[in-house]
């Protein structure tokens, strides 16, 4: 059994699998296998699979979609540690497999440890790591990535292969989410087992691009209402007011009846004032402008 599964869901991009699988063969660290499962509208990932000898290729018989496709990947893997990269993205040099593989083995108290990025989106690029006192929130309770995933993409990120504590069954993605799902996954992990490890190095570089699924849900109200409902009922949030509040803000956003609201337990007047105080910032905004 291989030590690492470098789990990769394809899907029509030929040029940034072989940018991908040319990063994992410069990996000083070797005891891994990679897993690609292809979503593709034609042969040519299927191609440059055959072209590697070391890819376990498979092709979907009928399109799975993004998060079901991310879920084939590691049900077809092995290894101890999964390491899921999206097409997009690379490892940023040649020791980041082997930097991602010593922060669980350090580390085995921990299922999920994450590295910083390089965010590069065509000829610019910045760097992004999660900021210690958000690393101290998600410490202190789990929950707190609710107001913001500080974690990052799942391409950033390395877990234990183990089996959910709830249901013994291996946890996956949530594939009824579209927006949040690596929100969802992290917090499923860190419920059973609340350590994590994490470094600031950039390990992986992120491409970003107008045209991919993030972009696309990051300013669709109606999604992110549904999502993050999703969540708060899921792991019982209602409790905490500034959970609440987040909530209260995102459905507002999404003018949301008072009766939706209800449905995950926020109050009639308690939502009111949120949307009040939106209104009213929203007119202080227009006035100011003209």
């Amino acid at each position: 059994m291989a030590k690492v599964s470098i789990c990769i869901p394809a899907y029509n991009n030929s040029a940034g699998i072989r940018r991908l699988l040319g990063s994992v063969e410069l990996q000083t660290f070797k005891d891994y296998e990679v897993i690609l499962t292809d979503d593709s509208e034609n042969d040519e990932i299927k191609t440059l699979a055959e072209e590697k000898g070391y890819v376990r290729y498979y092709r979907n018989l009928v399109r799975l979609g993004p998060t079901a496709n991310w879920n084939e990947a590691i049900r077809k893997s092995g290894g101890e540690y999964v390491k899921l990269m999206h097409h997009d993205d690379w490892f940023t040099d040649e020791n980041s497999l082997g930097e991602f593989v010593e922060l669980l083995d350090r580390h085995p108290e921990a299922d999920l440890s994450f590295s910083g990025t390089v965010q590069a989106e065509g000829a610019s690029s910045f760097l992004r790591h999660i900021r210690e006192e958000d690393a101290e929130l998600i410490r202190q309770d789990y929950r707190n990535l609710f107001l913001g995933n500080t974690v990052g993409s799942p391409s950033a990120v390395i877990v234990r292969r183990r089996k959910d504590e709830r249901n013994g069954t291996e946890p996956l993605y949530e594939e009824s989410l579209k927006w949040l799902v690596d929100m969802e996954y992290y917090m499923r992990i860190l419920r059973d087992r609340p350590a994590f490890a994490y470094t600031k190095r950039p390990l992986v570089t992120i491409g970003v691009s107008e045209d991919q699924l993030t972009e696309q849900c990051r300013d669709d109200k109606e999604l992110n209402a549904r999502e993050y409902a999703f969540i708060y009922d899921r792991y019982l949030l209602g409790t905490e007011k500034e959970y609440r509040k987040k909530l209260c803000n995102i459905l507002a956003e999404a003018k949301k009846s008072g009766s939706e609201a209800a449905r995950h337990g926020i109050g009639r007047r308690e939502y009111g004032k949120e949307r009040l105080l939106r209104l009213m910032s929203a007119i202080g905004y227009k006035l100011s402008h003209l």
